[in-house]
């Protein structure tokens, strides 16, 4: 049969896509991966929350007038200062006294500024919360 030439005749393949046809195909779905390889990929871990609940107890942290602990988001423990609601990481006890600290000074300043008797006493009460946190730091070293 003679080969049609012109409109509608069939055309010849690449010898390329001659090969590949007469190659075999793969059948073969990939495989999932193993549980026992140890990826630490963040895309990789498993699902579920990591960190679980730990209770707060009493005496865990040191005490330091005018700030409390508490239980933040996440199961965290945070300190939290009570006169601004500033937070901190409980056992960062020397900032925690740090701030109280600039915040004595800010709230003298202030009564010193405008000479009122609420400013007074507060500055007050800042200043006493400041001295005590000091003073029991100091008891502490000894």
């Amino acid at each position: 049969m003679a080969r049609k030439v012109g409109f509608g005749s069939k055309r010849w393949r690449s010898t390329a896509k001659r090969e590949a046809q007469k190659s075999r195909t793969v059948k073969m779905l990939p495989k999932a991966k193993r549980d026992y390889i140890v990826d630490d990929r963040p895309s990789q871990r498993k699902k579920g929350s990591t960190s679980c609940n730990v209770a707060l107890t009493k005496a865990k942290y040191e005490n330091i007038p005018g700030t409390r602990v508490q239980s933040a988001a996440g199961g965290r423990h945070v300190r939290v200062v009570i006169q601004d609601g500033k937070s901190f990481d409980p056992s960062n006890v020397s900032g925690a006294r740090r701030h109280l600290k600039k915040l004595a000074e800010e709230a003298a300043e202030l009564a010193r500024i405008h000479g009122g008797e609420a400013r007074n006493a507060l500055a007050k009460t800042a200043a006493e919360a400041a001295s005590k946190a000091s003073n029991q730091r100091q008891g502490f070293l000894r």
